[in-house]
């Protein structure tokens, strides 16, 4: 097996980036952006994603910016546990981009019981928010140190794309710029 990214064997699940708790989540002050262009980017790749919502009649739905980039057919999934691995089930892939908030409950919860299910969690850290700094570093060392590939919107999609020929280079090329 190898453990370079291709569309083919990757999805993207996106966790509870919802209105109430997107305006909690502070840090880093640019997560949601770098969360779009995620969506976005797996979308012209052709990844499946999925989206889930943690009891969205408190925390309100999914931003719609997040939404709408990852297309109609894409109806975000109510949820009341932290973790969303049940949701990345739904997958019939072995990679599972994880990425919203947050880091140190929802996504690292998620992380851990993708684990458990025998998938390979890739956590997409620019792309990953908390409320405080402080519990989204130490989720993410903890993730490190238990050995989770933690990476970059644009590592993943570049190595997706593996080259510069591939067919949607520039339109991904200009949602980094």
């Amino acid at each position: 097996m190898s453990w370079r990214l291709c569309p083919s064997e990757t999805a993207l699940l996106v966790v509870d980036a919802q209105e109430k708790l997107v305006a909690a989540v502070q840090q880093p002050t640019d997560w949601l952006e770098r969360l779009e262009i995620l969506v976005k980017g797996a979308s012209l790749l052709g990844v499946p994603i999925a989206i889930t919502e943690q009891v969205p009649t408190k925390l309100g739905r999914t931003v719609p910016a997040i939404v709408q980039a990852a297309g109609k057919s894409c109806k975000p999934i109510s949820k009341t546990k932290f973790s969303a691995a049940e949701q990345g089930k739904i997958f019939s892939k072995k990679r599972i981009l994880v990425a919203g908030c947050e880091a140190h409950v929802c996504i690292r919860q998620t992380v851990y019981d993708l684990r458990l299910k025998e998938l390979t969690p890739i956590v997409v850290a620019d792309a990953v928010g908390s409320r405080r700094e402080r519990d989204r570093e130490v989720a993410l060392a903890e993730m490190r140190a238990d050995r989770v590939v933690v990476t970059t919107v644009e590592a993943v999609l570049f190595e997706m794309m593996e080259s510069s020929e591939h067919k949607q280079f520039k339109d991904i090329q200009s949602l980094l710029k």
